[in-house]
């Protein structure tokens, strides 16, 4: 075979490895601020979140959503949420300043896409340290909606460093052990008998010096006493949830700015 042919069919291999990395469906363009797909999501969270993002839309003109799904398969990651996210065009056309937010709950991966207007405002390295500190440790605590809640409200804060619409990502678990907890518990219990021996010594020692007298006036007194302060909170329903249709993508583009991780 002529040397010519081989590099000619070398080149159309190499030249065919992105075009079947990129050869999948991208999922339609998703009509609500957060789509979950896997079913990842609490229904307060996801409505909470919801309003959250379009709340911030109106309030500064960014797009920013949130995608959850299974897997990309046998695709790469950037490569399905790079391809998607330029197919989706979130943000504003001519401004380009949208992101996006993926989860992918069977392969334990996390894509933050940026587009070309909020490069600016959320770097690499802000989505890398997003992901990083605020959605995956508590993806490895197995809590996705705290992952996501924190994740956008970092996202925002990140962007718009005034804006105060979003609600303060959840703490996360004590993680103290076990063991040490149920020392501090013993030691308290310990310390609490003996303040309570020490009283009735105290008492019973002063009840002797007294005499008769004051040993009577002490047993109509109520020195065993108990008063409970009780405290109700109520709990308010959020019944905000997003309505049909209610995200509608502005014509943005996506130039491959943006962070992965994975849990």
């Amino acid at each position: 075979m002529r040397p010519s042919l081989w590099a000619g069919l070398f080149i159309a291999g190499v030249l065919s490895v992105p075009a079947l990395a990129a050869d999948f469906t991208v999922p339609p363009a998703p009509k609500h601020y957060v789509t979950d797909n896997a079913g990842a999501l609490s229904s307060a969270t996801q409505a909470t979140v919801d309003g959250e993002l379009k709340a911030y839309e109106k309030a500064t003109g960014h797009q920013v959503i949130v995608w959850i799904g299974d897997t990309t398969e046998d695709v790469p990651l950037e490569t399905w949420t790079g391809e998607t996210a330029h197919q989706w065009h979130v943000g504003r056309r001519g401004k380009d300043d949208g992101a996006v937010l993926f989860m992918f709950m069977s392969d334990h991966k996390v894509r933050i896409e940026v587009g070309h207007g909020l490069e600016g405002s959320l770097t690499d390295a802000d989505a890398s340290r997003i992901i990083r500190d605020d959605i995956v440790p508590r993806m490895k605590a197995n809590d996705p909606n705290g992952a996501v809640s924190s994740g956008v409200a970092a996202m925002l804060t990140t962007i718009t460093p005034s804006y105060a619409g979003v609600t303060p990502p959840p703490a996360q678990e004590n993680t103290v052990p076990p063991a040490v907890s149920g020392f501090v518990l013993a030691m308290i219990g310990f310390f609490g008998l003996f303040v309570l021996f020490f009283m009735i010594v105290v008492v019973v020692l002063a009840a002797r010096k007294s005499g008769p007298a004051a040993k009577k006036e002490m047993k109509g007194s109520t020195f065993w006493s108990s008063g409970g302060g009780g405290s109700s909170s109520s709990g308010g329903s959020d019944d905000s949830s997003s309505s049909d249709d209610d995200f509608s993508s502005g014509g943005g583009d996506f130039g491959g700015g943006g962070a992965s991780g994975s849990w």
